[in-house]
């Protein structure tokens, strides 16, 4: 006999700390496959209509919940079957529509419509690289600006740094953003005139930041990520480099997800400004066991105005991520 959703519910909180979300629909636990330190943090979803299981944050994913259900006990997982049946019909494709319908995972679908609406980037953009010898004063100007922000050619070419004469991008340094798969997801542009007042010196492609891993297709995941604040302080930093288009790193980004997934090695190089947010991300990435460094970039205003050697400099001396490292920050704001 088909159980109901209350059935299942039942059965599930009589040996699990769940959390039923508001539609009634979706059953969160802690997840026993990325087995995160803190069993409160329940990112697993269980899809009690559907009869499918994922995590959000290790992407873990299924229809066998007695499978899933083992991990926690093997007597449960096989009462399990009389509540959860595997819907062999179409399995994939109602796999795939299930969980497009999660509310803890809606996002992802909003993410794709909302970058093919709003990202307006310049159809007439050129890479800089490939335009030394401009005749056009504006592509000159523009050339001489990214000279003096420490741009060398060799960041030229991997930040695909470059211009468009369009009136919205026209006198900026433009620098776009690919995906994995080498689509653009994120631009920004930098007027060049500082002193320009009748408008803002930033102009930013209109997406969800957290869906947006920036320039992904330079990223080895296997490697040490050097995390900056901006586009702009990627010019000082090694290759292996991303940004986080502000000053926080939360569980609801997708790079915070990525570098969880792959384990990666963090170097975090905020401006010395927001050490205490340098403190919280490093704080929640080493509570999923993430190794975090944290330079020390009190030698400049920002990253943005060091040279590319006093950042190696700081990259080289940069501290590890410790509870210790964190109480004694705390004594010294006191």
């Amino acid at each position: 006999m088909k159980k109901t959703i209350s059935e299942k519910v039942n059965f599930l909180e009589s040996f699990l700390d769940t959390s039923l979300s508001n539609d009634g629909v979706n059953i969160n636990i802690w997840c026993p496959f990325c087995r995160h330190e803190n069993k409160n943090k329940k990112k697993l979803s269980i899809h009690l209509k559907n009869n499918i299981f994922h995590c959000w944050l290790c992407e873990k994913k299924g229809s066998n919940i007695s499978y899933l259900i083992s991990k926690f006990s093997s007597k449960k997982a096989e009462e399990a079957k009389k509540y959860f049946s595997v819907n062999t019909n179409n399995k994939s494709q109602d796999l795939f529509n299930a969980i497009r319908n999660l509310n803890n995972f809606s996002f992802d679908s909003e993410e794709n419509e909302e970058c093919e609406e709003l990202i307006n980037f310049p159809d007439d953009f050129k890479l800089l690289a490939n335009n030394f010898n401009s005749t056009n004063p504006d592509v000159r100007d523009i050339f001489r600006y990214a000279l003096s922000r420490g741009i060398d050619k060799h960041k030229l070419w991997l930040l695909r740094v470059g211009f468009s004469l369009q009136s919205e991008f026209r006198r900026s340094l433009i620098l776009p953003s690919l995906d994995n798969n080498g689509l653009i997801n994120f631009y920004t542009s930098r007027r060049i005139d500082v002193d320009t007042s009748s408008s803002f010196k930033y102009n930013n492609a209109k997406v969800q930041k957290k869906n947006v891993i920036f320039n992904e297709i330079n990223i080895n995941w296997s490697l040490p990520l050097t995390i900056v604040e901006g586009p702009l302080d990627l010019i000082k930093t090694n290759d292996n480099a991303t940004c986080l288009l502000g000053s926080s790193l939360t569980e609801d980004m997708k790079l915070f997800r990525k570098i969880i997934n792959n384990n990666t090695e963090v170097n975090l190089a905020l401006d010395s400004d927001v050490y205490y947010k340098s403190i919280a991300i490093a704080d929640l990435l080493s509570s999923y066991n993430i190794n975090v460094k944290i330079l020390d970039t009190r030698c400049a205003e920002d990253v943005g105005d060091m040279t590319k050697k006093q950042f190696q400099s700081c990259l080289e001396t940069a501290i590890i991520y410790s509870k210790e490292a964190k109480l004694l920050s705390k004594i010294a704001a006191l």
